[in-house]
């Protein structure tokens, strides 16, 4: 769901930046309570394997597929704040590597996907696993969270649309929410499947779990290890599948489909556009490649953002949720 340059006004590019920076800079202020440990190396990971798994598409319907966004799953890990800032850290190497979401968009898309997806769906996830408490709190929670998160970020786009004076706002928030009502249910899947396996191997990793025994000690660089392992799997050799689904995301498919048009053209060239490697002629060989360098580019920088930011708290001390 990530908005090209072109649709939206000068006036919501401009309010859509600021909320955004706003947001951003208060997830940033926010790592500076955190574990430093912990914090760098799941923000390094959960940014690499977003990034790479926004790369596979699945299909909800006839002519329209759709894609993880992550907020949710993100927030569930580290946090409202910190999980923004990993969508965040996704969306500007997305909008300035690939060309993908525009530049004079990248506001509104991190509203969108980041303060909606992370924030918004730890407030919806956080008191649903209080009531239901357990492992079972964290998965269900999650789930419902992840849903609700799609539909109220493709709401977002749909007021952000009308606010810039394209398309009637009744007949775009009804298509937005059909389509990604069905986007959601992949959402919440992914979202679930992941925390499933996560709670069966490594509960520890989760926001707010219990306390790890003194006598355990997490090796962070073993962590940090897989789960990129993990994420350039993902970017290498499912990511190429997505050309088997050559069909528009939700967003696309919506403006196809009222004949509100596909956007304009980024003001900055991307060196990879289309997440095609320049240089390589085989079509799936040179979207894995550049799977491949997204992936890690995405690792360093969310763990060159914990690092900067994330200061540690005092022993015994519990960090803030952020």
């Amino acid at each position: 769901m990530h908005i090209p340059d072109g649709m939206l006004s000068p006036s919501v590019v401009v309010a859509t930046g600021v909320v955004a920076a706003a947001g951003f800079l208060v997830g940033v202020r926010g790592l500076e309570r955190r574990l430093r440990d912990r914090t760098t190396v799941l923000m390094g990971t959960m940014a690499a394997f977003i990034f790479a798994a926004q790369m596979v598409k699945f299909p909800v319907g006839p002519g329209v597929a759709g894609h993880l966004m992550g907020g949710t799953l993100a927030a569930v890990l580290l946090g409202p704040w910190a999980g923004a800032v990993v969508i965040g850290a996704v969306l500007i190497v997305q909008c300035f590597l690939f060309g993908d979401g525009g530049l004079m968009a990248l506001g509104a898309n991190f509203i969108n996907m980041g303060l909606i997806g992370a924030v918004g769906g730890y407030a919806i996830y956080a008191p649903i696993r209080r009531a239901i408490g357990g492992q079972r709190g964290v998965l269900l929670g999650a789930i419902v969270a992840a849903w609700f998160t799609v539909l109220l970020g493709a709401g977002a786009f749909a007021i952000e649309l009308a606010a810039s004076g394209f398309g009637k706002f009744p007949m775009v928030l009804g298509w937005m929410a059909l389509v990604h009502a069905a986007v959601g249910v992949g959402e919440a899947l992914i979202t679930g499947l992941v925390l499933r396996f996560l709670l069966l191997t490594r509960p520890d990793l989760i926001q707010d779990a219990e306390p790890v025994p003194a006598s355990k000690t997490i090796r962070w660089g073993q962590v940090a290890a897989a789960g990129l392992i993990v994420a350039l799997s993902v970017a290498v050799f499912l990511g190429p599948l997505a050309l088997l689904w050559d069909r528009p995301d939700g967003l696309e498919f919506v403006m196809e489909r009222l004949g509100l048009g596909e956007g304009g053209s980024s003001p900055l060239p991307s060196p990879i556009p289309d997440y095609q490697m320049p240089g390589l002629q085989h079509v799936q060989a040179a979207t894995a490649a550049a799977g491949l360098v997204g992936t890690l580019v995405v690792f360093v920088i969310g763990l060159t953002l914990a690092r900067a930011f994330a200061r540690g708290v005092p022993e015994g001390v519990r960090p803030d949720v952020a």
